[in-house]
This record gives structure tokens, sequence and C-alpha cells, in this order.
């Protein structure tokens, strides 16, 4: 019998730590001297290229590729232990990738968003696959959530945020406007359900 692989999904919202959690579980699986290397998608190119970079300052060295394909073709050998960052940016092409990876007996670690700013599960770059199709073959999936930035007369919400507001010029974006927007706290802010604005029929509507 072969060595057993995973999947392994930390997914949830922006500002929820998941790239903290990958990093540090990275780490983890180093000091039990695993054969590691971790990749993330060109796209993500907020800190630097060739880093992952968690929101509260922990960095780790990565493969910058485009494409599941340029993922397969860059993954050394001996790799035990593959973490992906920023897996929603990939094709669907990620998903039968991750599934082979990991019956081929190597541990993946694969964090992203659960959600776009629609409120709606992430879909991978051609719309051909959502981050759902990834969950469903995931052996171990940790949620991480922010806390609501809604501001009121007595504060800031604080409650628990599965979703993520995007803004233009302090509106709410329209349904239609591109899933993929780089941007930081400037255009997104995390919600609870009591404050996130539910779109229904092209338009956003508070329910």
């Amino acid at each position: 019998m072969g060595k057993e692989g995973r999947l392994e999904l930390l997914v949830g919202n922006m500002f929820g730590g998941k790239s903290t959690e990958l990093i540090r579980r990275i780490n983890r699986y180093e000091v039990l001297r695993k054969k590691v290397t971790l990749f993330k998608h060109s796209f993500d190119q907020r800190y630097g290229t060739e880093e992952v970079c968690s929101h509260d300052g922990l960095k780790r060295e990565a493969i910058l590729v485009n494409t599941s394909q340029d993922l397969e073709r860059s993954l050394p050998l001996e790799t035990e232990v593959v973490g992906i960052e920023e897996v929603q940016f990939f094709d669907s092409g990620i998903v039968p990738l991750c599934y082979a990876l990991s019956k081929l007996g190597r541990t993946v670690l694969a964090a992203g968003l659960l959600k776009d700013f629609r409120g709606e599960l992430f879909p991978f770059s051609d719309g051909k696959r959502n981050i759902g199709d990834l969950i469903s073959m995931a052996d171990k999936i940790d949620q991480f959530n922010a806390y609501c930035t809604y501001e009121n007369g007595q504060g800031i919400c604080g409650r628990d945020a599965a979703w993520i507001q995007r803004f233009y010029d302090s509106e709410v974006a329209p349904y239609d406007s591109p899933t993929i927007l780089p941007g930081g706290k400037e255009a997104y802010a995390p919600r609870c359900r009591e404050h996130f604005v539910f779109y229904l029929e092209n338009r956003h509507l508070r329910l």
C-alpha cells in the first residue's frame, strides 16, 4: 500500500487569517522534515511577486504560476506537501490536479476565498467550476471568517463575518462588476448577515 495523501482546504473570508494558517501549517510540515513546495497564482501581487504574505506580517517564499498546468509542471518530484495560496484564482483544472496529487500520496494544503463579493461560491477563472467542487473532495475543511467592520453610532459591529462587501466610492458595487478586482480595505469590507447587502436580480437589496 502506498502513502496516503490528503486534501486540506482553508477557505473563508478576506482578512480572516487563511494565509496565516497556511504558512503555519507549511512551516510545521517543514519542521517534521517533509519536502514542501508552496505556490501562489501570479494574479496575487499585493505584497510582491514571489512570497505568500499574511495580513499580520508572516511571509513565506512561493513559486509563482499562472495556471494549474504551470503548477503541475513546476512541482518538484520529491515534494511531499503542496501548498496553494489563493486557489480561487486558478482555472478549473486545479480541481482534478488537487485530486490527483492527493491520490499519489501527497498532502495538498489549499487556501482561498469561499465566496465572492456577491455572496456566491467563488468561481474559478474559466467559470467551469467553483470552490464548491474542491470542497466536495476535501478530507478536511476549515473556515476562516473575519469580523464585521460595519460602523454605527455605537462603534464597530464586530460579529462573525462570512461575507465580503465590495464598494465603489463608498457605494455597494453593482452585481455585474468583475468577479476579480484587486483591492484591500479601501475596496472591501467584511460583513455579518445583518450588514451584508445581498443581491437580488442584479440589484442590491438589504434582506
